[in-house]
C-alpha cells in the first residue's frame, strides 16, 4: 500500500492538486518549499511509478497523478452534487429540476466509486483544497448566492456553476487518462468525461 500521509507527502500531494487543475490554484494558495518550486505544469505529472512512503517509486498502489485527481473530482463532485440538490426546493424551472435530481444522482454514484479507491489503498478521504478558489467549483460568496437564491436568478447560477463545473471535469479526466495512471482511476476517468459530456449536452436552455 502506498503511504501518502505525513507532511511532505501532503505537500507533494498538493502541488500535484495544484497541477491537475492546470491553473486552478493561485500562487498564494500553492505550497511553498523545494518540491513547490519545483516545477509549475499544465498537465498531471507521470511519475515513472507509484510513489513509497519515503516519496520515491515502489510497487503496488496508486501513484501521486491518481491520488490528486481523485482528491480533486471529490471534492470538486461534492459541492457539485450539494449545489444540484438545492435545486428541488429553489429551481423555478421544471426540465432544469429533473435535470439536476439525475445529475446530482450520478455524482453520488461516481463519489463512492471514488472514495472506495481512496478507501482500498488505505488513504484518507480529505480535501486539501477546501476554501480555495478553484476552477470548476464556486467559491464561498458564489456558494452563499446559490444557497439564497430562488426561482429565474437561482437557476441562471446553477447554470452558470454547472458548466464551469463540467467544463473542467472533463479537462481534468482527459489529463488524467493521457498521464501514467492506475487502470481503474482512467477507467473512471473516461466515464467521468463520459457524463460530464451528456449532462452538458442535455442542460436544460434557460
Amino acid at each position: 500500500m502506498t503511504d501518502f500521509r505525513g507532511g511532505t507527502r501532503k505537500t507533494f500531494i498538493a502541488v500535484v492538486l495544484c497541477a491537475l487543475a492546470v491553473s486552478g490554484c493561485t500562487a498564494a494558495e500553492q505550497p511553498s518549499g523545494p518540491v513547490a518550486a519545483s516545477r509549475v505544469v499544465s498537465e498531471p505529472p507521470s511519475p515513472s511509478g507509484p510513489l513509497g512512503g519515503d516519496g520515491t517509486a515502489s510497487t503496488g498502489g496508486l501513484n501521486a497523478t491518481d491520488v490528486g485527481w481523485i482528491q480533486l473530482t471529490i471534492a470538486m463532485d461534492d459541492q457539485a452534487r450539494h449545489i444540484l440538490e438545492l435545486a428541488a426546493e429553489r429551481s423555478g424551472n421544471g426540465h432544469l429540476k429533473t435535470w439536476a435530481a439525475g445529475t446530482a444522482e450520478r455524482h453520488r454514484e461516481r463519489l463512492a466509486t471514488l472514495r472506495a479507491l481512496l478507501a482500498e489503498e488505505g488513504l484518507p478521504d480529505d480535501n486539501p483544497h477546501e476554501g480555495h478558489d478553484m476552477p470548476g467549483m464556486v467559491n464561498a460568496r458564489e456558494l452563499h448566492a446559490l444557497e439564497t437564491a430562488r426561482g429565474p436568478r437561482f437557476d441562471r447560477l446553477l447554470r452558470s456553476a454547472m458548466l464551469e463545473h463540467l467544463d473542467q471535469s472533463r479537462k481534468l479526466a482527459a489529463a488524467v487518462r493521457k498521464a501514467d495512471a492506475d487502470s481503474d482511476v482512467k477507467r473512471v476517468a473516461l466515464a467521468t468525461d463520459t457524463a460530464a459530456a451528456e449532462a452538458r449536452r442535455t442542460l436544460p436552455s434557460p
